[in-house]
């Protein structure tokens, strides 16, 4: 990842960015844009929410005087259910008549596509599902492709002498797309095989005849669960009481330090892919704002702001925003260099984490892997 000395970031937010506060007059030279922003603010990702919400506060504060007032964000919160997700879209729209739409969620940008397409209301989405982004005009996603984050696994598996695992991924959009990019790798490949793969509903709490079909499948060496925040520890859990002793290994969900803590020690030592932790500049002030708070995603959603910003800067119609976002090139983002990739998506960088004793995770070093 590309970083930025803290004297450059600063006169890129100085000058590049060009955003508001969320209230206030709108005193700033460009047209005046509102956002509608879609979180888990409730419910089991409700953490990611509030680090989704804690990064677009602090993108707004950190913009210069001369610019405060001419974006205002309005927040709504759908507990990452889809129908409360078009609610709150619907109402964002139709009532607050919002400029754009930042979501978060694969979930919920798909409930969410064909409304914001059918307005032509420019909308990102915190998602890693290319559905959401593909054939769309409006509709874009903002996180690690999914075919990378999948290779940067398969990568260190292949270096770490693993050939044979088991999957077991929650029926959700973003999260099947990881593990079918991973599959899709381990078939073009061939030096992995995928002795098992089972779904789960996101409301399953009991995982123990998926277990014992696991273990019937013979010995393995890795165990893959595909999970958000709470069924994720369950799993992990419940897969070592059925006696699946594999090392684990896994995807992005494993960055909530609440579900950490839940498993009990048993996340010590879990390998996994991600998106690359955020700029140096980026996470000093997000950490200062928010002390011991994960930064899970909130490079992207402070990233969304501040595109969708600098996209309306000097006219906010709809083409031109959508058109701004795909000719992003090289841009110098919190989340590192992003450059679209021609088809509503963005090509962000990836890293590979290891969570240790204190339930904290750091990037791996490229030599190990």
């Amino acid at each position: 990842m590309v970083t930025l000395p803290r004297a450059v970031w600063a006169i890129v937010l100085r000058f590049t960015l060009g955003f508001g506060v969320i209230c206030g007059t709108a005193y700033g030279e460009g047209p005046p844009l509102t956002i509608g922003v879609i979180l888990p603010l409730s419910g089991s990702a409700a953490s990611f929410g509030a680090i989704g919400r804690a990064a677009i506060e602090l993108a707004l504060e950190d913009l210069p005087p001369e610019d405060k007032g001419r974006v205002r964000v309005i927040f709504e919160d759908d507990g990452l259910v889809a129908n409360r997700s078009v609610s709150a879209g619907q109402k964002l729209i139709a009532i607050d008549q919002v400029d754009a739409l930042i979501s978060w969620s694969s979930s919920t940008g798909l409930s969410l596509a064909s409304i914001t397409e059918s307005r032509r209301i420019p909308h990102i989405s915190i998602a890693s599902d290319p559905a959401v982004a593909l054939g769309r005009r409006y509709t874009f996603t903002y996180w690690a492709l999914p075919q990378d984050e999948a290779q940067e696994l398969y990568n260190y598996l292949v270096t770490r002498g693993v050939k044979r695992v088991a999957l077991l991924a929650v029926t959700q959009n973003g999260l099947l797309a990881v593990r079918d990019a991973f599959i899709d790798e381990a078939r073009r490949r061939g030096d992995i095989a995928i002795v098992a793969s089972e779904e789960a509903s996101a409301d399953t709490q009991d995982f123990r005849g998926i277990m014992e079909r696991i273990r019937r499948r013979g010995q393995i060496d890795g165990f893959i669960p595909i999970f958000f925040p709470g069924q994720l520890s369950t799993s992990v859990k419940q897969a070592r009481l059925a006696g699946i002793t594999a090392p684990i290994f896994g995807f992005e969900t494993f960055e909530d330090s609440d579900d950490s803590k839940a498993a009990n020690g048993l996340f010590t030592g879990v390998v996994y892919a991600t998106g690359a932790d955020p700029s140096p500049e980026f996470t000093d002030r997000f950490h200062k704002k928010t002390p011991g708070m994960s930064y899970y995603t909130a490079s992207n959603c402070y990233d969304a702001v501040v595109l969708l910003a600098r996209a309306a800067r000097e006219r906010k119609e709809p083409e031109v925003i959508a058109e701004f976002l795909r000719s992003i090139k090289d841009y110098p983002a919190a989340s590192g260099r992003v450059s679209a990739t021609g088809d509503n998506r963005f090509s962000l960088p990836t890293v590979m984490k290891r969570i240790g004793p204190s339930g904290m995770a750091e990037p791996i070093a490229s030599t190990e892997h």
